[in-house]
């Protein structure tokens, strides 16, 4: 159980160094420092982050979608994240943009090809994937400072405890 912990944490400050979120976010992430400094800053860095989080799964279930990794009974599910998913980057897109924050890009490659090419390794990823974000989602909401993020925070982390809750049924995991 630690090495999973520990998978998802390594897998969640990849993400976060690729999509070029703050050194500060990053170390907070990582567990070297406490708390970010309250203010503007910090919440357009955790929304940096955020938005990299929503990229990657957006990239993940369509990599699925379109191989058709998804089993025939689990692709509704798959359809439905991945419009979650895009929801929850474009709220938090327009939320950067209207503090005047910029966001960061998708990767054009997330190596999907190379470790994504059977259903069990999807389900495994999207499973990771939910995992990281859920976790990612607690840690930042009590370092939001500004109460729509906040707010949006709280109904993103919501979906993401759903699907990671799916994803363990699906696979057979212990839910809690």
């Amino acid at each position: 159980m630690a090495e999973m912990r520990s998978e998802r944490r390594d897998f969640m400050l990849r993400v976060a160094a690729l999509a070029g979120v703050a050194p500060a976010a990053q170390a907070w992430l990582a567990g070297r420092v406490e708390a970010l400094p309250p203010g503007e800053a910090t919440d357009l860095g955790v929304l940096a982050a955020s938005i990299a989080l929503e990229h990657h799964a957006i990239a993940l279930y369509e990599h699925g979608l379109q191989r058709k990794l998804f089993p025939p009974g689990l692709r509704d599910y798959a359809l439905e994240f991945r419009g979650d998913h895009l929801g929850h980057r474009d709220t938090q897109l327009q939320i950067a943009l209207e503090r005047g924050g910029a966001a960061p890009e998708p990767l054009h490659d997330y190596g999907f090809s190379r470790d994504v090419a059977s259903s069990d390794d999807l389900l495994a990823q999207a499973l990771l994937v939910e995992e990281a974000a859920q976790r990612a989602y607690l840690k930042v909401i009590s370092q939001i400072r500004t109460r729509d993020y906040l707010l949006s925070a709280a109904f993103v982390m919501v979906d993401e405890v759903r699907h990671m809750t799916v994803w363990r049924r699906v696979l057979g995991y212990r839910l809690y």
